[in-house]
């Protein structure tokens, strides 16, 4: 499961997480990551955008298991080691 950053801090906007997971699908790269700051489609709420290691966020979602899926465009090469994160706050 995700840690959700933003039920400690519901202003975060930087984060720096280690990557547990990345599957292509389709036109996009699902990716999973230890901890996020990015909140997911719910409850009649729409996700968070920004960027993870640079790249647009184009959707977040939860799985049945409580991890946090970020979908980043197809081909997007991710640094191993930290990815950095950032919310887009005016949204």
């Amino acid at each position: 499961m995700t840690e959700r950053l933003y039920y400690a801090d519901p202003y975060c906007t930087h984060f720096r997480a280690r990557l547990v997971e990345a599957q292509p699908t389709g036109d996009r790269l699902a990716v999973v990551l230890d901890r996020s700051a990015f909140y997911p489609t719910g409850g009649g709420q729409p996700h968070d955008t920004g960027t993870l290691a640079g790249h647009p966020v184009l959707e977040v979602v939860e799985r049945a298991d409580g991890a946090i899926v970020h979908m980043l465009p197809a081909g997007s090469v991710l640094p191993e080691g930290e990815l950095e994160g950032v919310v887009d706050w005016p949204r």
